[in-house]
């Protein structure tokens, strides 16, 4: 009867910290980042010929996907060199 009255002792393994305490962007993330804004700038230059171009009218959605396909293409290109 004692042995149910004791609460179990239940040892839980601690984690070992990481060498750092912040986080830190990689390459990849600082190229995305950089990519993103140059390419709104490019299409915000781009927008009054894109009429001429195209025939269309350059609306967000067009400027998104432009973005959002550079974006990843630059990134795709940079190395990733985590551990």
């Amino acid at each position: 009867m004692s042995a149910i009255a004791q609460p179990i002792a239940v040892q839980l393994k601690a984690r070992p910290k990481k060498a750092y305490e912040y986080w830190a962007p990689t390459a990849k993330v600082s190229a995305g980042v950089l990519a993103g804004a140059a390419t709104i700038l490019i299409t915000a230059f781009l927008a009054p010929h894109w009429t001429n171009w195209t025939q269309q009218d350059i609306t967000p959605d067009v400027v998104t996907a432009i973005t959002t396909i550079v974006t990843f293409a630059i990134q795709y290109c940079v190395p990733d060199r985590r551990r």
